[in-house]
């Protein structure tokens, strides 16, 4: 089986995707550049995806990553016209930990809560230092391929969304 082909064939490619193959907006999230990317992004969905379902529910969660995995392939489109492929789940990461992190939130102690505050901290200055390129090498990706830090903010972004849209629904964060 041609993997590479399959890969091509899923990921976020601009030109495809502004040719019709709207799939991409989903299936991009899925392929990956590498074996330890895949790996990574998966330890980070599989661990922020447990304490958000459990914290948030399984419907909640899907409903996220039915609504977010487009929107953030959409707003790569719009706001990042340089880019021409993308692979990864890492914006789904970011907004699945975000989502973790709100939920943990309301009903942690001092210290737990501390430790949140440096996370939240930590992903602005995190996103800031890819869009600045100091985290070039930091990572087993291509030497072509850059990290498409607009995924990791509009994951962030859409983690938010998906927090206020549960809560707007009346959904008690316990």
């Amino acid at each position: 089986m041609d993997f590479a082909g399959a890969s091509e064939l899923l990921e976020f490619d601009r030109q495809a995707l502004l040719a019709g193959d709207i799939w991409r907006l989903w299936t991009c999230h899925l392929v990956h550049y590498t074996l330890q990317h895949l790996l990574l992004d998966g330890a980070v969905v599989a661990i922020a995806g447990l304490i958000a379902a459990q914290r948030l529910g399984l419907r909640t969660v899907g409903k996220a990553l039915a609504f977010g995995a487009p929107c953030i392939a959409l707003g790569l489109l719009l706001a990042a016209p340089e880019l021409h492929y993308y692979r990864g789940a890492s914006g789904i990461a970011v907004m699945l930990t975000v989502m973790a992190g709100l939920s943990l939130w309301r009903d942690a102690d001092g210290r737990a809560r501390a430790v949140l505050m440096l996370m939240a901290v930590a992903l602005p200055a995190k996103v800031v230092a890819e869009a600045a390129g100091w985290t070039r090498g930091w990572s087993d990706l291509p030497p072509d391929v850059a990290i498409a830090w607009q995924a990791h903010l509009l994951g962030c972004v859409a983690g938010v969304i998906a927090v206020a849209k549960a809560r707007a629904s009346g959904l008690k964060l316990d």
